[in-house]
């Protein structure tokens, strides 16, 4: 539980990847490699993994990650500007206090 967790929250911190000219796969494999698999204190052969689109449109994929590792992973991508990057949602904050008075 706790290794999924570190994968979903780095997931969620890689914002930059990839050029136009890659597919999906190349840019999820780019960002499970340098910020999951090369995440300090986190060890993972990677070289077994396979990166495959179960989903895209014209302009967003998921690609997911599995392999010989315990830990699957999915990476939604949406291109922008020309780049495949992460999909990251955008968590709108009211800037009330939402304590129960």
């Amino acid at each position: 539980m706790k290794r999924t967790l570190c994968v979903i929250l780095v997931l969620g911190m890689a914002v930059m990847v990839g050029c136009a000219q890659e597919k999906p796969e190349a840019t999820a494999k780019k960002i499970f490699e340098q910020q999951v698999a090369g995440h300090e204190g986190m060890e993972l052969d990677t070289s077994g993994l396979v990166y495959t689109v179960v989903e895209q449109g014209d302009n967003s994929a998921l690609v997911e990650v599995s392999g010989n590792i315990a830990v699957k992973a999915a990476i939604p991508l949406v291109e922008k500007k020309g780049q495949w990057v992460l999909d990251i949602p955008m968590v709108e904050t009211s800037g009330e206090d939402s304590a129960v008075h």
